[in-house]
């Protein structure tokens, strides 16, 4: 059996995620992590919507849906009453529409998304190999020597050798992988006290309600809340630690009580506990040689905002078709650069973001004063959505006008053209020539470019235009308006498909009048709006070339 390409250290989303999005590319990877058993734990609870849209497209959406639940309502409650003084939603709820139409973030545990995410990988043929730790590694001009050491549930110990076209750590934030690499990771602790997070089982409710966040303060450091998304017995607290030891079963009942003055609430089990204490950093690299580092190896933030996961998970999907290209020997080692060069930029905005996020959610918490508890720090929505996370500035975006131009990496709005470096939209209605209904998301894939041909540009030039570069990594769609005459003949080459409800060109904001076509990333990112074939080969030439 031949060696995969690439080791993945570490078996959170975004490992895992990597190993989809190579596998789905022909790229073989191994994936290890290094605990004996597969985390349990809440930990990060949010998906948000911009991830609910890649997760369409990588085929798996509807799985995560199933599990998960709507954003909750937060109720504010002053010790020793049962009735909340203030209720508030999360984030309004926003109506699904054909370009957006996953606009409602969901909340599911995340040993529930991991598993979701391992079942999917399995059956791409991969699993993920536990009790095998990364001991140390050496970079070559053409390979990486892993030094693993594997232990199986007797706990007999097996150390091997083995060489790698590339490395990638997704093995949180004490990354061996970015300690081997002595990548800087400077920024700073961002709150004072220790905060103790964990699930406990709630077996007696009290006429709390399940799928709603219960917050109680009882002036400064002492607060706390508790949380269920609906579907499952744990449910997720957080209170104040004052020193670094993990709290016990007995302890956080005590605490509960004393905060919330409600002993008619009755605990269960509680199966997950960790002591926590935010922080804001950023790796000064993301990329040495032929090792990178993602997610939280990468980046680690206030869990305000629900950003974190979902970072975690954008970090690979820009990297992993990326990988696969270059591995693949379609495009050059240099746009593996690119990686940094992008995700950089989203990740310090992302931080200033949920930094300030935290600091109006701590003083929430910590107050009893009714006025300052309007749930302003619970608000979610806007920016948070992440629809409008975007890599204006970068070198391999080929954009018209100001599209070009870096722009705030946080910024969207709805209803603008369709822009290079933003999202691209999806859009209902569209028929295939067998009559079959699909939308953007269902023919948009991570292992192909999809180039949209709108308008008047003949799709058989913009196939020319790939010339001599693979054809399986393309996709060239051409979008016949509503209302056209024209037939939906069978072109060499290119899927044709009718725009029955006129959404994509809506959605688009085109006219049916004029030559526009759009190239699509495998990341679902517009790489370019352009106009005719000799566009489209201006922008590949920044990627393949």
């Amino acid at each position: 059996m031949s060696t995969p390409s690439v080791l993945i250290v570490g078996s959170g989303p975004s490992g895992l995620i990597l190993a989809i999005i190579l596998a789905q590319n022909g790229v073989s990877a191994r994936i290890i992590e290094k605990q004996p058993h597969h985390p349990i734990g809440s930990r990060g609870t949010g998906v948000q919507p911009r991830t609910l849209e890649l997760y369409d497209t990588l085929g798996f959406l509807p799985a995560i849906e199933k599990a998960g639940s709507s954003s909750s309502i937060v109720a504010n409650y002053k010790p020793g009453v049962k009735e909340p003084f203030r209720t508030a939603a999360m984030a309004e709820w926003i109506e699904p529409s054909p370009s957006v139409p996953h606009p409602n973030g969901v909340s599911l545990p995340q040993y529930v998304h991991e598993r979701i995410l391992r079942d999917h990988l399995a059956t791409l043929g991969c699993t993920v190999e536990l009790g095998s730790e990364l001991r140390s590694f050496e970079q070559h001009s053409d390979h990486v020597v892993a030094h693993i050491t594997t232990t199986d549930a007797s706990g007999q110990s097996k150390d091997e050798t083995t060489t790698f076209k590339w490395l990638v750590g997704t093995d949180g934030a004490r990354s061996i992988v970015r300690k081997q690499l002595d990548i800087g990771f400077p920024g700073k602790v961002l709150t004072e006290n220790w905060l103790a997070i964990g699930d406990i089982v709630v077996e007696e409710l009290d006429g709390l309600a399940p799928g709603t966040w219960h917050q109680w303060s009882a002036g400064p450091n002492k607060f706390i809340y508790l949380r269920s998304n609906g579907k499952y017995r744990e449910w997720m607290f957080a209170c104040p630690r004052f020193e670094d030891t993990t709290i016990t079963r007995e302890e956080f009942i005590e605490t509960f009580y004393a905060t919330t003055e409600r002993r008619g609430v009755k605990f269960g089990e509680m199966s997950w506990v960790s002591n926590y204490r935010p922080s804001g950093r950023i790796a000064d690299a993301l990329r040495s040689g032929r090792v990178f580092i993602a997610g939280d190896a990468a980046h680690v933030h206030s869990p305000t905002g629900g950003q974190g996961l979902n970072s975690s998970v954008q970090d690979v999907v820009n990297l992993g078709w990326k990988l696969a290209l270059v591995e693949t020997g379609a495009a050059p080692d240099s746009l593996l650069d690119s990686y940094s060069d992008e995700r950089r930029p989203v990740i310090t905005q992302m931080l200033s973001m949920t930094s300030d996020l935290l600091r109006k959610t701590v003083e929430q918490m910590q107050s009893n004063d009714a006025e300052k508890l309007k749930n302003e720090a619970w608000k979610r929505g806007g920016d948070l959505l992440m629809l409008g996370v975007n890599y204006a500035g970068s070198k391999i975006i080929l954009g018209d006008g100001d599209a070009t131009e870096p722009t705030a990496a946080y910024s969207y709005k709805l209803g603008e053209r369709v822009r290079a470096a933003y999202r691209a939209p999806d859009a209902s209605g569209l028929v295939l020539a067998d009559g079959t209904e699909t939308t953007f998301f269902h023919l948009f894939s991570m292992a192909r470019h999809t180039i949209l041909v709108f308008g008047t540009t003949d799709a058989t030039s913009v196939v020319a235009s790939l010339g001599k570069l693979p054809k399986h990594l393309f996709s060239v769609v051409r979008v016949l308006p509503k209302d056209t005459g024209a037939e939906q003949q069978t072109i060499d080459g290119v899927t044709v498909v009718r725009d029955t409800k006129g959404y994509a060109h809506d959605g688009y904001i085109l006219p049916i009048d004029q030559s526009t076509i759009v190239v699509v990333r495998p990341d679902s990112v517009v790489g370019a709006v352009v106009s005719d074939a000799s566009g489209v080969e201006t922008y590949l030439k920044k990627v393949f070339a």
